[in-house]
């Protein structure tokens, strides 16, 4: 298939190759709009030619499983224009499931990394090893630069006010992502930028604290384990950290006495968005606000020491 230039406008439903770092080409489809967004579904399709707009693939959405996966959608919102690297192939009217289809997973601008997870599984299932070690190096030197970053938190929001906004996050078995954080969404919106950013600064800073090899050491099957050296995912502790403060204060003071407390097997990773979303909301503005503390796994040395 002969290769066609990029749209310079997008339409739900276009189809685009992308190059992956092998040589071989992937998949993606787009599934939704929102005014400069696009919510971006990565195909399982994966071969050494462009494929045809008639293959089936292309109608299917791919299911990851890589470390800490388990068999989640490969779906994520970008923003931005479609990069010059993908390859337009045509347009696929969505199904009716893909018309029903619900993520609130955000990535950063559309660019030429977008439907690299086809490639990422592939080599889960026959490169396991090699990749595996390729990350663990990449996240021993993510953790040494956080190890050299000065820590100290910006003014951040009353506990009472914090914990008030927490309690607002509607969990039920029939919600989804979107609708557990709505209500917090909508109160923190009406409040000022300042307190926005307060709220984040908490958020961060509580994040900060529950940052300890103690506490990844009991996050469940996924624990961190310092005699055996197995593969451990800062992300994943990240998103397990966010369900202790997702439970209310309770938990976290609970949890923060004793590391032996961690929910086991559970995360949130839609809290990370509360601040930015009720920012976006507020004033129809990206959120671009650096916290005084880093929430990312590893930052907190003291707690690694």
């Amino acid at each position: 298939m002969a290769k066609e230039k990029s749209k310079n406008t997008v339409s739900i439903g276009d189809v685009f190759a992308v190059s992956l770092p092998d040589g071989r080409y992937g998949a993606i489809k787009v599934a939704n709009q929102i005014d400069n967004s696009y919510l971006i579904i990565t195909t399982p399709y994966i071969g050494t030619e462009i494929p045809s707009i008639e293959n089936e693939l292309l109608g299917e959405i791919l299911r990851q499983n890589r470390f800490f996966y388990n068999n989640d959608k490969a779906l994520i919102w970008v923003d931005g224009k479609v990069p010059k690297e993908v390859i337009y192939i045509g347009n696929i009217p969505l199904s009716s499931n893909e018309r029903k289809i619900r993520c609130n997973a955000f990535g950063d601008k559309w660019d030429k990394t977008v439907g690299m997870a086809v490639f990422l599984e592939w080599r889960w299932e026959y490169d396991r090893e090699n990749f595996e070690k390729e990350i663990q190096e990449e996240e021993r030197r993510i953790e040494e630069q956080y190890r050299k970053r000065s820590q100290k938190p910006k003014k951040m929001m009353k506990d009472e006010t914090f914990w008030s906004i927490i309690s607002l996050l509607n969990f039920n078995d029939e919600n989804d992502e979107e609708e557990i954080l709505e209500p917090a969404i909508n109160a923190l919106a009406k409040m000022s930028v300042k307190d926005i950013k307060e709220f984040e600064e908490a958020l961060s800073y509580k994040l900060y604290l529950l940052d300890t090899k103690e506490h990844a050491q009991n996050i469940g099957e996924y624990s961190y384990d310092e005699e055996t050296q197995g593969y451990f995912s800062a992300d994943l502790f990240l998103y397990f950290r966010c369900s202790v403060i997702a439970e209310g204060k309770e938990c976290f003071e609970l949890t923060i006495k004793n590391p032996q407390n961690m929910p086991k097997d559970n995360s949130f990773e839609p809290l990370l968005s509360l601040a930015s979303e009720a920012y976006t909301k507020r004033t129809g503005k990206d959120f671009e606000y650096i916290t005084g503390c880093d929430y990312e796994s590893f930052s907190n040395v003291e707690g690694w020491g």
